[in-house]
């Protein structure tokens, strides 16, 4: 069974979540806005991390709303807990999660690694008439200047070593036909890129996801220490520019009921 490649009890695991938030958050938050997120919305993040999207959905659908904020391991969200904002130990592939019951239904990184299974899953979550939004990546057109083959190593070793375990570096490109497939209608679709310079905070991401997977990188082989401390210096290097995956973004609506 396809599993998620990193382990959330690492000792900088909320750093490297927050790094995320950082590069991504404020283009989900304004599609939130687009697609019409208000007061009184019912809504369930899956995967929510470190807990940033899931507390601005609650100050946006305010009093009367609700949110569910499930990840396999809550421990980031725990202390977020309180008004609308409820927390759920939840893994996807595995747990029951209520049918029909949200207006939108909401998942960044996640079904890269789990696969349609969990698009599925996740539909079914989906109230008539709402949404299903998820954002994955899209690797193809990562890069960086000046050019470097130890980094293009590098990216290729964390890649294929998070394959094995299911993920697919290209999810993203097939957001529109799983969102059609899970029953879906109204499916749109758009991507967003990044470009920032070496030895800022936006690279924290990116460093922090090396970090936690550099035991195994060197145990398997992919990789050495040499390598990965010349990538992490690199990082850090402000004359360098950085490019970032695609983030895919597409949403549907679940179809109401037939009348009978």
């Amino acid at each position: 069974m396809a599993q998620y490649s990193y382990d959330q009890g690492w000792q900088r695991e909320r750093e490297r979540l927050l790094g995320m938030a950082r590069l991504w958050d404020g283009g989900t938050f304004a599609l939130f806005e687009r697609l019409g997120v208000c007061a009184g919305w019912r809504c369930l993040e899956i995967g929510a991390g470190a807990g940033t999207v899931s507390t601005w959905l609650a100050e946006r659908v305010g009093p009367s709303g609700r949110v569910v904020a499930a990840d396999q391991d809550p421990r980031y969200l725990e202390p977020l807990a309180g008004g609308v904002l409820e927390v759920m130990r939840l893994d996807i592939m595995v747990d029951d999660v209520a049918q029909h019951a949200f207006d939108l239904v909401y998942a960044r990184l996640v079904a890269e690694h789990l696969g349609s299974e969990a698009v599925r899953r996740m539909a079914a979550a989906v109230a008539p008439g709402g949404l299903l939004l998820l954002e994955d990546y899209d690797f193809t057109g990562v890069s960086g200047y000046p050019p470097d083959p130890a980094l293009d190593r590098t990216r290729i070793a964390i890649l294929e070593l998070m394959s094995r375990s299911g993920f697919d570096p290209h999810f993203g490109r097939r957001l529109f036909a799983e969102l059609r497939a899970a029953g879906l209608c109204d499916v749109q679709a758009e991507g967003r890129v990044r470009v920032f310079p070496g030895g800022t905070p936006d690279t924290a991401f990116t460093r922090l996801s090396l970090e936690a997977l550099q035991t195994t990188l060197v145990e398997s082989g992919a990789l050495d220490d040499g390598v990965i401390a010349y990538a992490l210096a690199a990082y850090d290097d402000p004359e360098r520019t950085f490019i970032s995956p695609t983030l895919m973004a597409a949403w549907g609506r679940s179809m109401a009921p037939r009348a009978a």
